[in-house]
């Protein structure tokens, strides 16, 4: 067994602690799509990596492998040590009660989304004003049809107070931020995000650094639309969202301050040589993961074999043979 097992667990550790300030330093759009695909590959590739390691360590407790029927003689010259399997099992189990606690907060966060959605599905029109104190937008990503129910259009819903505060020119780049939020489907981006904090909570910053990359992806999207950047920035200081749910794309969302810097900046750079880097760094870490799967595999079919060479008066079983 080769280091390769070892690279996605590093990966994962490495993504969840730099993976806000990598969000911050691409451009939004960018940053958006390479933390979500690098949260999924990390978190799959860095679960299927504890538990192979931890295999090793069931594997050795005696009994087990004659029940998979796997040589003891290869297995205790195995590849990992079985503290390392031992220390990789007790991770998992470290883990599991966050991505439990993860995983019921994402269902009622989701539930809440799919209420809100409901509320204003017969909602005539696309953008829905409610009567409330608290200047506030949200996009409400639509859902389609299900088995006995009808799909629920994607709906943009504004306060009466929110619309009192701004002026015209605002209002449009108000809304304008709200559609970019539903054209590009950033809701989606969220969900897997978030799924992947539940598979590893090791990643449990990655959705709030996406969170932060779809506002800005957001912003520049309604800058160019309105084409003017302070009239954007100028609306998020006078309206101050918030109290929105954190599934829920908004205006509102925290980091106000930063987007209404960066709106006030140039447009960001590309940074094509970052987001190169990082996208070699998926890449890498599914291929190891592949990688010490397939070594893993063969190890395995050695040990069996050599289980059946040493009990010869044993047939094989339909499921041992390749």
């Amino acid at each position: 067994m080769t280091v390769n097992v070892y690279l996605p667990v590093a990966a994962a550790l490495l993504l969840g602690a730099a993976g806000p300030a990598l969000g911050r330093r691409l451009p939004p759009a960018v940053a958006t799509v390479l933390l979500t695909a690098a949260a999924l590959a990390t978190a799959t590739t860095s679960l299927a990596s504890l538990a192979l390691l931890a295999s090793y360590a069931v594997l050795r407790v005696p009994g087990i492998a004659a029940v998979g029927r796997l040589s003891d003689a290869v297995l205790v010259h195995g590849p990992i040590n079985p503290m390392i399997g031992t220390v990789a099992g007790l991770a998992l189990l470290a883990l599991l009660p966050f991505a439990l606690r993860a995983g019921i907060r994402l269902y009622h966060e989701a539930a809440g989304t799919y209420r809100l959605a409901k509320t204003f599905s017969a909602h005539p029109a696309a953008i829905a004003v409610i009567h409330d104190t608290r200047a506030q937008a949200f996009a409400v990503p639509g859902i389609p049809p299900l088995p006995g129910h009808a799909a629920i259009p994607t709906r943009i819903v504004a306060t009466d107070a929110l619309l009192r505060t701004l002026d015209g020119a605002q209002r449009r780049a108000m809304f304008a931020h709200e559609q970019a939020h539903l054209r590009r489907h950033h809701h989606l981006f969220l969900l897997l995000t978030h799924v992947a904090a539940v598979v590893n909570p090791l990643l449990w910053r990655l959705p709030d650094a996406v969170t932060a990359a779809t506002e800005r992806w957001a912003d520049e999207d309604a800058a160019a639309a309105v084409g003017d950047r302070e009239v954007l920035a100028r609306a998020l200081g006078r309206a101050a969202l918030t109290n929105l749910p954190p599934t829920v794309p908004a205006m509102a969302q925290a980091h106000v301050g930063a987007r209404v810097r960066a709106l006030m900046a140039p447009p960001p750079p590309r940074r094509r040589a970052l987001a190169a880097v990082i996208g070699l760094a998926i890449a890498a870490t599914v291929w190891s993961s592949i990688d010490s799967a397939r070594e893993t595999d063969h190890f395995f079919d050695t040990a069996r074999a050599a289980w059946h060479l040493a009990h010869p008066h044993i047939p094989h079983s339909a499921s041992a043979q390749r």
